[in-house]
């Protein structure tokens, strides 16, 4: 599995409660992106910080997710955002008290 890690600055006068409409706006589109397993929305309003953890199937579809488009949306949404990927070899999941590998 991959995680994705995207952060990206927010507008200092985002609040938590603002940022969280703003997300819940946007969450129905990742119910059908191809490969995505879950997404965690983040955020750190002290640091001006917000973006989102993302666990995809396969690296492919993780990057062809963040595609030069989504890049593009979400720069115009927020600010540029960094985009990092790492494998996930194990995952523990405790809500169905499972080991992953």
């Amino acid at each position: 599995m991959i995680i994705a890690v995207v952060t990206f600055n927010i507008d200092k006068e985002l609040t938590s409660s603002v940022l969280k409409e703003k997300f819940l706006e946007t969450s129905p589109i990742y119910k059908d992106t191809p490969g995505l397993i879950r997404k965690n929305y983040i955020c750190d309003t002290s640091k001006n910080l917000a973006g989102g953890v993302y666990c995809f199937n396969n690296i492919e579809n993780a990057k062809s997710w963040f595609d030069e488009d989504r890049i593009k949306w979400i720069t115009q949404r927020f600010s540029k955002p960094e985009v990092a990927y790492y494998e996930s070899p194990v995952i523990v999941d405790n809500e169905k008290n499972l080991i992953i590998s």
